[in-house]
Formats: C-alpha cells, sequence, structure tokens
C-alpha cells in the first residue's frame, strides 16, 4: 500500500498525539455543526473525560476545533482556524476514511513518550 502523502503525514506528526485526538477530529467532522459535551465525547470516542478535555484544550490551542466552557464542564465544535488548516484536517479525515489501519499504525509509531501530567517519581 502506498504511504500517506506528504503533507498530511507531516500534519498527523505534528499535530495529532494519540488515536483519542484522530478520533475526536473524526466525529466533530463526521457533524461540523454540532457541539459536543466534553462527556458525550468521551463515550463516543471511548476515552475518560478528563482526558477529553485535556485534549480538546491542546488541539483548540493549535487551531484544530473550537471550545466552550459550560459551567463546569466543556463543549467543543469542528472548526479550524484557517483555510490551510480546513484544507489539510479534510484531506486527513478523508485519508482516515479510507485507510484508518494505516492512520491509526503511523499515529502509534510516531507516539513517544509525551508529558501528561504530573510524572510520578
Amino acid at each position: 500500500m502506498d504511504p500517506l502523502p506528504e503533507d498530511v503525514a507531516r500534519f498527523l506528526d505534528d499535530h495529532i498525539e494519540s488515536i483519542d485526538q484522530l478520533e475526536i477530529l473524526r466525529v466533530l467532522g463526521e457533524d461540523r455543526e454540532r457541539e459536543w459535551d466534553s462527556a458525550d465525547l468521551a463515550g463516543e470516542v471511548q476515552a475518560e473525560p478528563a482526558a477529553i478535555r485535556t485534549h480538546l484544550t491542546a488541539m483548540q490551542s493549535r487551531g484544530l476545533l473550537r471550545t466552550t466552557t459550560r459551567g463546569v464542564g466543556l463543549s467543543c465544535r469542528y472548526g479550524t482556524g484557517t483555510p490551510e488548516l480546513e484544507k489539510i484536517v479534510g484531506r486527513l479525515l478523508q485519508m482516515y476514511k479510507e485507510r484508518p489501519v494505516t492512520m491509526i499504525k503511523m499515529v502509534y509509531s510516531e507516539a513517544g513518550p509525551r508529558p501528561y501530567g504530573p510524572v510520578m517519581a
């Protein structure tokens, strides 16, 4: 099977830290107008709500989605920050539909130790 297009592979490497983040983009991209509560999104992605909130904050800082604080919760919706991001995220989501195993393998191969929370000594 052919490798992923270079721009998609580079974007995946530079902006997506986990399968959870890839799945968040997939879910949000399927209904771009829907606003998701982070707890509902956690159920859809099958991840812990606290992890989802951390991912949403990180992904918003990269311009990949929009978040809104609602009381003690966090809501989000699809929303890239620039036309360039929109184009590459669209390509990434299309490649994920066409070649999910390739995309998942790439995320796992690129995932090294990343700082999530305090380091336990």
